[in-house]
């Protein structure tokens, strides 16, 4: 989840218009000495830039106090990136910062020794009703996608469920937010769009208003884009190449299944599910699955030298990822697909226990 908030507050919105008081006082008590940096970016380059730096200093006596007058605020309150890192980097904290023009808005940080080894960071925000708000509404959502992170397949719908009254009464509260929508940028990014669920169709409801926030339109935007990827890519098509430079597409494959397993040298994961795959190949290969391993390693070079010391019994190509990650819309690996003979997609990323159950109904039948 860090990797998330990472994403999430380095990729925040600041612009310009009049000069006002505005600070942030922040207290951590468990921690003396420590940088503070705030960051923002505009929201419509939030897939290709860096973030900007508005405010970098050191603090001592675990307080420091932050004057923002030198900021030029187009709204009343804009959504930034906090970061904290101890002076001996044993500590690095990444949060949202709800400031607002005109405002103090007071910070404190604890569970400090708890977030070391893998527990939530505690916050609280407080001068404005908005920072009230937020520390309900960040609290709480941070408790869900950990409860989220651990569900077993068959919750997997509830657990969409409960995020939709959290979302909702924040968002009525605070339509202007760009929050809820960087949050749900990244859970978007990581749905199967060939199945429904509750949060999906709560996103659905939210794209029919009006869009007067700027983050709420680049969620839409990409919304749309996953419902035409999702639309396109119902069918096997792909191009690689294997050792010898001979290059393969779906017309050459031929199979009663077939099962495409996207991988690369440098993902455990993928490395880790290796001896799965050999088993399914063993059990299946001779009732007509087909299987094809397709690396998207950063260079051919890298796949080559792999695959050469770790040989598969299947047939192993190298593509390119960016066609593949954007065709199939899929941001992590392990990824796979399973096709039938006429190259239509029936499945995808179907991993474990799911994967042997899906091959044993196909097959048994």
């Amino acid at each position: 989840m860090k990797r998330i908030f990472l994403y999430l507050f380095l990729v925040l919105g600041l612009s310009s218009c009049s000069k006002n008081s505005t600070r942030v006082n922040i207290e951590i008590p468990e921690m003396k000495e420590g940088k503070i940096s705030i960051v923002f970016a505009n929201p419509d380059q939030v897939s290709n830039t860096s973030p900007s730096i508005i405010f970098s200093e050191s603090f001592k006596d675990s307080k420091i106090k932050i004057n923002l007058d030198s900021i030029k605020f187009e709204k009343d309150f804009i959504d930034c990136a906090l970061l904290v890192t101890s002076n001996d980097e044993s500590f690095f904290v990444n949060v949202p910062l709800p400031v607002e023009r005109g405002k103090t808005i007071d910070i404190k940080f604890t569970n400090v020794e708890g977030y070391k080894k893998g527990e939530k960071i505690k916050l609280s925000y407080k001068g404005t009703k908005h920072a009230e708000d937020f520390t309900i509404f960040w609290d709480k959502i941070q408790d869900q996608l950990l409860e989220f992170s651990r569900l077993p397949l068959e919750k997997i719908d509830e657990g969409y469920k409960n995020f939709i009254p959290t979302y909702k009464n924040y968002i009525d509260k605070h339509p202007q937010s760009g929050f809820p929508y960087m949050l749900l940028i990244s859970q978007v990014n990581n749905m199967q769009f060939d199945k429904s669920n509750p949060l999906l169709d709560y996103c659905n409801t939210l794209c029919t208003s009006s869009k007067d926030n700027r983050w709420k339109e680049v969620f839409c935007a990409l919304l749309g884009e996953k419902k035409l990827a999702q639309e396109t890519s119902k069918k096997l098509v792909f191009q690689a190449v294997d050792l010898n430079g001979k290059s393969y597409t779906e017309r050459d494959i031929k199979g009663k299944l077939i099962l495409v397993d996207f991988w690369a040298s440098w993902c455990k994961p993928c490395k880790e599910e290796m001896p799965h795959m050999k088993q399914i190949n063993d059990k299946y290969k001779s009732k007509g699955l087909t299987m094809i391993g397709i690396s998207i390693d950063r260079t051919e070079k890298e796949w080559k030298a792999y695959i050469t010391s770790n040989p598969v019994a299947w047939l192993s190509l190298y593509g390119d990822g960016n066609v593949f990650t954007k065709r199939y819309d899929f941001q992590y690996i392990p990824y796979n697909l399973i096709a039938d003979s006429e190259g239509n997609i029936l499945a995808k990323n179907l991993h474990g226990a799911e994967l042997d159950k899906f091959l044993e109904d196909y097959f048994s039948k």
